[in-house]
């Protein structure tokens, strides 16, 4: 290793000085898959870069538009540019060692499984970025299927709160799963839109979160909950226990299916909104009442 590279993560190999015990040359081994690289993904992309990931893969449709630029990482200049080239440029000046792939396009496309298999083979982790729920519960799918770990990452519309679940293939609750929690009143939002209001700061508090439990994964240090969930109009962290649902249509052993079956059954998703919505429900009725429904199993973490 050379001594600029070196000097780049002395910081970081610094935790071992008080009792973390990470072996940070590991990092520059793994790869990750990026789905989504707007205001949570952008960043987490960044963060993971920071950290000396060795190489990191790229998805997303859209390009800049000019009302992404009231989140973090883009700039007026990219306006109109492909999301994952202006990434890869900007994420290269940070870390020219960190080896970085770009995939401009749709994510659930027929035309893109193949490549997506691929990439899920030969990946450690995968990190979730995409604020469609049908695209997410495709991911999901892929990513059970083809046995990976991924951490999923949303914002509440509100975009004063959010989320973060790590899925385990058939060891944890995978998305289809958390979509049966029961968290509030359920509401539907009138106009369907995925993402309705975006703060920055919740953004980097999600995408943080979701990096911090990438690199507990992927280095195998500290512990996480399957599923915690941020207010911010609290500034309140509320962790989950849960179990995965035996009668799953995508992570139950009632859910095999052959290859033929499983390409017909990834375009037959249905657009569940409900666990956002159930998210947004929570965080009013936290803000009014300051309550918490008292569940078995179920952690409150206050501040300090």
């Amino acid at each position: 290793m050379k001594s600029d590279e070196i000097n780049r993560y002395t910081r970081l190999k610094d935790l071992t000085k008080f009792g973390v015990d990470i072996n940070w040359s590991v990092l520059s081994g793994k790869r990750v898959i990026i789905a989504g690289v707007g205001g949570i993904g952008s960043l987490a992309a960044e963060m993971l870069v920071r950290c000396g990931i060795g190489t990191i893969d790229l998805i997303d449709l859209d390009d800049v538009s000019v009302k992404n630029l009231n989140r973090l990482f883009y700039s007026s200049e990219d306006i109109g540019k492909s999301k994952v080239k202006v990434a890869k440029q900007k994420l290269s000046k940070i870390n020219p060692t960190v080896k970085i792939n770009t995939f401009h396009g749709d994510i659930c496309s027929v035309d893109f499984i193949g490549t997506f298999k691929e990439l899920l083979q030969s990946a450690d982790l995968l990190l979730m970025g995409l604020d469609n729920i049908t695209a997410r519960e495709y991911v999901n799918t892929m990513c059970i299927r083809n046995k990976l770990t991924y951490i999923d990452v949303g914002a509440s519309r509100s975009g004063l709160g959010g989320y973060v679940h790590r899925v385990i293939p058939f060891k944890t609750a995978c998305y289809k799963c958390a979509a049966s929690i029961k968290i509030g009143k359920q509401m539907r939002d009138a106009d369907g839109e995925p993402c309705s209001a975006s703060l920055p700061t919740t953004i980097a508090i999600l995408a943080s979160l979701q990096v911090s439990q990438a690199l507990k994964t992927l280095l195998a240090y500290g512990s996480m909950p399957d599923y915690l969930t941020y207010n911010g109009l609290l500034d309140e962290f509320f962790i989950y226990k849960q179990k995965r649902d035996p009668n799953c249509p995508v992570c139950s052993e009632k859910a095999k299916v052959t290859e033929g079956e499983e390409s017909e059954e990834l375009q037959e998703i249905e657009d569940d909104e409900d666990l956002l919505n159930a998210i947004d429900s929570l965080s009013d009725k936290m803000s009014q009442s300051r309550y918490l429904p008292k569940e078995k199993g179920n952690k409150k973490i206050k501040k300090k």
